[in-house]
């Protein structure tokens, strides 16, 4: 992406594009924060821990941002990352099977492998980690993967065969049905006879996805990345209060106690090897408050002896995590000179460049800015750099 492009991305979205240097270059104040998940959060998860967090913050104020940022940051790592955004008609808090699916086909291989793998779901981070490898390579992953018990047996089979697959054993008809199967498609039909009957060499047992196994299976899905080489895995929710707004009460009670018994499985120690961040609008603590047991899991502990903001926190407010807030006139002086230099690059006249910059915020946009509309104001900043281009 060119920087014109991206001024354009900007000016249109207020956010920038998932991945390139774009997400660190405009991460204004959030230095310290990601230098501690690049540092400490990571390392941890690496060695098979777990975290769970809970970004609060106004609309616009740059939750969206901070996932992107925090995915980055593990893709460069060799960390797979899945991104769900629940206003894209995700349910992903229906059930245990629609957190599967989500995250399955969400799943994202690090920056380091070859950008033919920059597509997403399941199977591709299984056929990430074989692209490369010589034939003894690829036993000793698929060995590895065969002797890890944090994979479920059934689901681990599956994850067994298609491994098979992708080192050159099996047909493109049994590729499918693997496919269909890992990633949860609930159209997929075939019975697990008919499919034993034309492949005789497949392991079993084999499994699908329903709801009494979901739960297992979810854990096998956020181990399987470690088992498979990598890093470990990042999930990020993003606009996770969208999903509660658009049922009845029961429905949004249903969808809470799922987020909650999805936090439980996580502090158990059931998930090994992955992050979990929900960005969740300032509603989201009322929202909450409807079920008991999840404000109790997600309430801010008060350490006495620590003075200040804890960025620790199972639910932490962004604006603890930048320094300097967005509040602070520096934060919109530095996030617009980042902007100007941008348009630099993409040719902005030094003259123009400097004349803007002194309109920066303007004064229509005070009020709105120092309510903490960031995602506002970038669109303003790159869309008053566009015509001068």
């Amino acid at each position: 992406m060119t920087e014109r492009e991206l001024l354009g991305h900007l000016a249109a979205n207020g956010t920038p594009p998932a991945d390139g240097p774009a997400v660190s270059r405009l991460s204004v104040g959030l230095e310290t924060s990601l230098k501690r998940f690049a540092h400490e959060t990571l390392p941890f998860i690496a060695s098979g821990g777990a975290e769970l967090q809970f970004i609060c913050g106004a609309y616009g104020r740059g939750k969206t941002h901070y996932l992107k940022a925090l995915s980055h940051h593990a893709k460069e790592r060799h960390f797979v990352t899945s991104y769900v955004d629940c206003q894209d008609n995700q349910v992903a808090f229906r059930c245990m099977r629609e957190t599967y699916r989500a995250i399955a086909n969400g799943m994202t291989p690090p920056k380091d492998l070859p950008f033919f793998f920059s597509n997403t779901g399941i199977t591709k981070i299984i056929e990430a980690q074989f692209t490369g490898k010589d034939f003894k390579e690829q036993r000793a992953l698929i060995d590895r993967v065969k002797a890890d018990r944090a994979l479920v047996a059934d689901f681990r089979n599956l994850v067994r065969a298609y491994c098979n697959f992708v080192s050159g054993e099996g047909d493109e008809d049994l590729a499918e049905a693997l496919e269909a199967l890992l990633a949860a498609t609930p159209s997929y039909r075939m019975p697990f006879r008919e499919l034993y009957r034309q492949h005789r060499e497949l392991p079993r047992p084999l499994g699908k996805l329903v709801p009494r196994n979901a739960a297992i299976w979810l854990r096998a899905l956020l181990s399987l990345p470690r088992v498979l080489g990598y890093h470990g895995l990042l999930v990020c929710f993003d606009e996770t209060e969208t999903v509660l707004q658009r049922g009845n009460d029961l429905q949004r009670q249903h969808h809470l106690a799922h987020i909650r018994t999805f936090i439980d499985h996580l502090a158990a120690g059931a998930f090994r090897g992955c992050a979990v961040y929900y960005a969740v609008a300032d509603d989201f603590e009322e929202m909450a408050a409807a079920l008991g047991a999840l404000t109790q899991r997600i309430e801010r502990v008060q350490v006495p002896e620590m003075e200040g903001p804890n960025p620790r926190a199972v639910s932490v407010y962004l604006d603890e995590l930048t320094v300097p807030e967005p509040n602070d006139h520096h934060f919109f002086e530095t996030l617009a000179q980042r902007i100007l230099d941008i348009g630099r690059d993409a040719g902005l006249p030094p003259s123009k460049a400097d004349r803007l910059m002194s309109e920066f915020p303007p004064e229509d946009a005070r009020e709105t800015i120092y309510e903490g509309g960031v995602r506002q104001f970038v669109k303003m900043a790159a869309g008053k750099i566009m015509p001068h281009l």
